[in-house]
């Protein structure tokens, strides 16, 4: 059984508001009082410091099964602890595709390794082929409640539209991560005025467009719950945006690297900027900050990678970036919103989508999980991939300076970073 811990002279930021308070935690790993004066044998002091619920990912892929030099359960959660996410949701994009019940237990066993809460997504097509629908409702019934669509609805918007019809029969949740459609197949990078001077096709803007409308609009016609990931346009967000004002019930995400980095970074060569979706242009990401506040989340999108196969010509390379260490700093220092907005972008309304607001996000209150975060939001550090917790190290951060950094996260109340070092709790 743990001690009672103290955290002691913080400032607490959550849905109902911002004070400075200890938190005591008890040896159950509840909160059992927020309060001044608090006492326990074990003490943190947090001064200086905004004590938060956890941080909510809804988009990470892990490799494992199949891809274990990618990112395993327990790496990739030991860097999402490091980054404060005290739950994350994992796509099934690995070696191994969850679109059957057997793989589904298999998934749900191995993700309890983790140092965190993990929710495993399946697919909603059998392969990810788009064509032929997984058995929903066996997959649901083990408590898979979130699946994927994979590939362009254009292609076959009968399944599509079946799919989110079956959805609501289960009481599940559809996940749309952009395709390249049907417009930008072997494309790498954003297109415009700087692939057409590098010579590297491109995938343009309007391709995601179209499928987010597309969706947006089998969502209005099927009363299906959806959930668009990594939105990288300005006119996505308002399609979903006008979507929700005519009763469609959608929700979007938008990655760190897509607010906070553009395509000259493109420029070098260098496949850590080699993302999906590609990054946009300047003009393109200073609209996406104006609309910030029209986004439900951010989610990591974090894709590991082998280094060695992030050091292949970009064309070569895979599409990805490790994200989970980077998201809060990120953030803090691209978007220009109060603390407590991005804190909603990064728990409270996640926790929401992912159903798990009764012991993520949300308020801290007393009988709840400590499920929290600790950071510095004046913290500035410099990205080291090589220093961070995930298997792979390449990061579209690289040598670039943050603000904002954590330093404990507490999941169920056990420590598990501690002044930025991931404890070992026996996992």
């Amino acid at each position: 059984m743990m001690s009672k811990l103290l955290l002691q002279g913080g400032r607490i930021i959550d849905k109902s508001g911002d004070r400075f308070a200890d938190v005591l935690i008890d040896s159950d790993g509840r909160i059992e009082e927020i309060g001044e004066g608090l006492e326990a044998n074990k003490i943190l002091d947090v001064k200086g410091k905004i004590i938060s619920s956890g941080f909510v990912d809804l988009n990470a892929s892990i490799g494992e099964p199949g891809e274990e030099q990618s990112e395993t359960f327990i790496s990739g959660t030991r860097s999402a602890v490091k980054g404060g996410y005290t739950a994350i949701m994992t796509v099934p994009d690995s070696h191994v595709v969850n679109d059957n019940p057997n793989t589904a237990k298999a998934l749900i066993e191995l993700s309890k390794q983790g140092l965190c809460e993990v929710i495993t997504a399946g697919e909603s097509t059998l392969t990810g082929n788009g064509a032929a629908m997984s058995p929903l409702g066996e997959m649901s019934d083990l408590g898979v409640k979130f699946f994927t669509i994979t590939g362009s609805p254009s292609t076959d918007l009968e399944t599509t539209r079946r799919i989110m019809e079956y959805s609501q029969k289960y009481g599940i949740k559809l996940l749309f991560g952009s395709s390249k459609g049907l417009l930008s197949h072997d494309g790498v990078m954003n297109e415009g005025v700087v692939s057409s001077q590098l010579g590297i096709l491109g995938i343009p803007k309007v391709a995601e467009q179209i499928e987010v409308f597309q969706l947006c609009q089998l969502a209005l016609l099927t009363g299906a719950d959806l959930h668009f990931q990594q939105i990288s346009t300005s006119r996505s967000i308002q399609i979903i945006a006008e979507a929700k004002l005519e009763g469609a019930s959608v929700t979007c995400e938008i990655s760190p690297h897509h607010f906070s980095l553009d395509e000259s970074l493109v420029r070098s060569f260098n496949a850590r900027y080699k993302v999906f979706p590609p990054l946009r242009n300047s003009e393109e990401i200073e609209l996406i900050k104006q609309q910030i506040t029209s986004v439900d989340a951010i989610a990591t999108g974090h894709r590991p990678h082998p280094d060695h196969l992030k050091d292949q010509a970009f064309a070569d390379a895979p599409f990805g970036t490790i994200g989970f260490e980077t998201s809060l700093g990120a953030a803090i220092t691209n978007l220009q919103i109060p603390i407590s907005e991005i804190l909603d972008l990064l728990s409270w309304t996640p926790a929401e989508i992912a159903g798990i607001a009764d012991t993520h996000g949300g308020n801290l209150l007393a009988g709840r999980p400590a499920n929290l975060t600790v950071f510095d939001p004046d913290a500035a550090w410099t990205v080291e991939g090589k220093k961070m917790s995930s298997a792979c190290s390449v990061t579209a951060f690289e040598n670039m300076e943050l603000k904002g950094l954590v330093s404990h996260t507490l999941v169920d109340g056990k420590l598990v970073v501690m002044d930025g070092t991931i404890q070992d709790i026996g996992k």
